[in-house]
């Protein structure tokens, strides 16, 4: 069980979450102003589905069976919070002021190709979909990299990423040349990494005899300063990656060869975690807006907006994984026939069914 592991991406999407909460408080208020950034939620967020990929993938997966068993994970609940944006952007334009419901930004949105919003940002129409686009691109290139030898797959898959980074700058569109030609790949790369550096003799012994604690704090601290940086660019990935890395360095390698932490409301919210991503911006677009405009739009409206949100959504959430991720990722497994049984160990299997993305 990736205890650790799932206790960092429940305190990631949460701080997202609260981000979120922040930026529409800044937006709507003349009398709250709030400090407040997810960068390092977002970077660990990345570089942990690198990682995870590593951790459960078996030598014997292939790359179209590897990338249906991701799809049917990630898509039908991007898809499902997706046509209720849509809905809610048809119907209340002002709770996703962002989103234009041309037929072409449908379609991109549904496909996870990068446009430009209203603002100028590249979000799809639920927002927080884009991170969803580079997810989806690495699950590509890795699937492809199945088609090597194991000992090449993962320098394949960095290989990939590096030259991808680098051809985007002659793609035909701007939003492709930005989204694609963008350094932050590089940090699923970093987790691909550190699953490969795990499965190492000398850094498993070296694990084993060395606590883990101090690495992760200086992780943190590594990514508080970061964050304050305000860097832009490839300068924000050289301050963002090497720390994001040591902590989930140090978290994965206390999960697997040492006593890993044992939280239940961990547990769960790494389970969970997923959910609570893709649900928040609607949560958050209904209530923020009803709260500020008929309760109160300044300090006792950030609180209520808090108090609800938050909650709100790690319920929905939790529903969502109980009564729909869960049973649609089980159905769909079962119909294409991707429910097969691996060579896997029982603690890999665990770990890949608590796996987020």
């Amino acid at each position: 069980m990736l205890h650790s592991i799932n206790t960092i991406r429940t305190l990631s999407c949460i701080s997202i979450a609260i981000f979120h909460i922040t930026e529409f408080v800044n937006a709507s208020s003349d009398k709250v102003r709030l400090s407040f950034t997810a960068s390092p939620g977002f970077h660990l967020f990345l570089l942990i589905s690198g990682f995870i990929l590593v951790y459960i993938t078996n030598p014997e997966d292939r790359p179209v069976p590897f990338i249906m068993k991701r799809a049917v994970r990630i898509l039908p609940l991007y898809w499902a919070m997706t046509a209720i944006a849509i809905l809610l952007v048809a119907f209340r334009p002002w709770l996703f002021p962002k989103a234009e419901l041309s037929i072409e930004h449908v379609v991109q949105s549904i496909l996870l190709l990068p446009y430009y919003d209203l603002r100028d940002r590249l979000h799809p129409i639920l927002y927080v979909g884009w991170t969803l686009g580079y997810i989806m691109l690495f699950y590509l290139m890795f699937a492809i990299s199945l088609m090597a030898k194991a000992k090449h797959q993962i320098p394949l898959t960095i290989a990939m990423t590096v030259g991808l980074i680098i051809a985007a700058q002659w793609f035909p569109t701007p939003a492709f040349r930005e989204f694609y030609g963008d350094p932050i790949l590089l940090e699923f790369a970093s987790g691909c990494l550190i699953g490969l550096a795990l499965r190492q003799p000398a850094v498993i012994d070296f694990i084993k005899r060395t606590p883990m604690w101090p690495f992760a704090l200086v992780g943190a601290a590594g990514l508080c300063v970061a964050a304050s940086l305000h860097y832009s660019g490839w300068a924000k990935i050289a301050t963002f990656a090497p720390p994001a890395a040591l902590l989930v360095f140090a978290a994965a390698g206390q999960d697997i060869f040492r006593t890993p932490l044992n939280n239940p409301v961990f547990r769960l919210g790494g389970q969970i975690s997923y959910g609570i991503y893709l649900i928040h911006p609607i949560v958050l677009a209904v209530f923020s807006v009803l709260i500020f405009a008929h309760i109160d739009d300044g300090l006792l409206g950030t609180v209520l907006i808090f108090a609800t949100v938050l909650p709100m959504s790690v319920f929905l959430a939790y529903l969502s994984f109980r009564f729909f991720e869960t049973p649609s990722n089980k159905w769909l497994r079962r119909v294409l026939g991707l429910s097969g049984n691996t060579a896997k160990s029982k603690s890999s299997q665990k770990a890949g069914a608590q796996a987020s993305v």
